[in-house]
């Protein structure tokens, strides 16, 4: 059972997080990664994605969630139920197990383990303020901040998407150096954010066809950008509309505020944030200090991957 819980969520997906830390690796040294070394940082790649099938089985389950990756979530088959629970902790688990078999006599592999078990951690109390925001009971859309939302980006979303990715090339490759995981973090974080904010508009503006997910933001009562612009910009009307309807779970209630995001015309909104968000990370980028042998490439190469969306798609890892 291990194994097709492996097989299935781990597949489907960009691969974003895996390639990007062999990616990050080669400009790093400059194309040349030997044999082991490559291999030894596609196995940490992989186990970024097997930590996030874990977390992404939790949060359908949490969330309510119906599809993922344009299939129904793992614990919506009938076979599976909530032994899917334990699923998610077998993967998160295994990552470790890898970690120890894989990397025990790499002189790294504490801070590798530190970096995962910090990664864990961060996703987790992101989580948790991500479900406190989304409930009914904290205090409805008057609870909304841009504080409590960067809050959340920075440790759901950044750190395991762009941050860790990132880092664990870095800190492989003995190049995790104070100054360097600053610098890093610096940029990452503010790649993480165009990440999340660009998954809160296609929650809403995009096809399902294409994201492989129903969009579910608006009946979970979610904290996102588009709602925080929309209170930001809204009239009295409009605010008494998403007040009212804003975590409705029937379909008449989110058209309302649906309308209510289309006559903001927060689509054109959000393109214009875009063009603004890139610029400001590509000036960020430029200026990155090299000098402890970080490479502002590997920032351009992450973002050019979010840009196009030109992730490569392949199937798992072989034995």
């Amino acid at each position: 059972m291990y194994k097709k819980c492996l097989l299935i969520n781990t597949q489907g997906g960009k691969l974003h997080r895996c390639w990007t830390v062999l990616d990050t690796a080669q400009t790093l040294q400059c194309g040349g990664l030997t044999t082991a070394q490559t291999k030894d940082l596609m196995v940490l790649g992989w186990l970024v994605e097997i930590l996030n099938a874990g977390y992404l089985i939790w949060d359908d389950i949490m969330d309510g969630s119906l599809t993922r990756r344009g299939k129904p979530c793992w614990y919506r088959r009938e076979e599976i139920g909530l032994m899917s629970i334990n699923d998610a902790c077998l993967l998160t688990s295994s990552v470790f197990v890898v970690l120890k078999t894989h990397f025990k006599t790499h002189p790294a592999y504490h801070d590798l383990v530190d970096m995962f078990r910090e990664t864990a951690l961060q996703i987790e109390i992101g989580q948790s303020y991500d479900l406190l925001t989304a409930s009914k009971d904290y205090g409805g859309l008057s609870q909304f901040t841009r504080d409590k939302y960067n809050f959340i980006i920075e440790r759901k979303t950044a750190y395991y998407t762009s941050y860790t990715p990132l880092a664990l090339p870095l800190v492989y490759l003995q190049l995790a150096t104070p100054r360097n995981l600053s610098e890093l973090y610096r940029v990452a974080l503010s790649l993480g954010q165009y990440y999340q904010v660009r998954n809160d508009y296609l929650d809403v503006f995009g096809d399902p066809e294409v994201t492989g997910k129903a969009g579910s933001d608006i009946q979970e009562n979610k904290l996102t950008w588009l709602v925080l612009e929309a209170l930001e910009r809204c009239d009295e009307d409009q605010k008494k509309v998403l007040k009212t309807f804003y975590g409705s779970s029937e379909d008449e209630g989110v058209a309302k505020v649906l309308a209510v995001f289309v006559e903001l015309d927060l689509d054109h909104v959000y393109q214009v944030w875009k063009q603004g968000k890139i610029a400001a990370i590509r000036e960020m980028i430029e200026s990155v200090d090299e000098s402890e042998g970080l490479n502002r490439n590997i920032f351009n190469v992450f973002l050019s991957k979010l840009e196009g969306d030109r992730m490569r798609k392949v199937g798992v890892l072989a034995n």
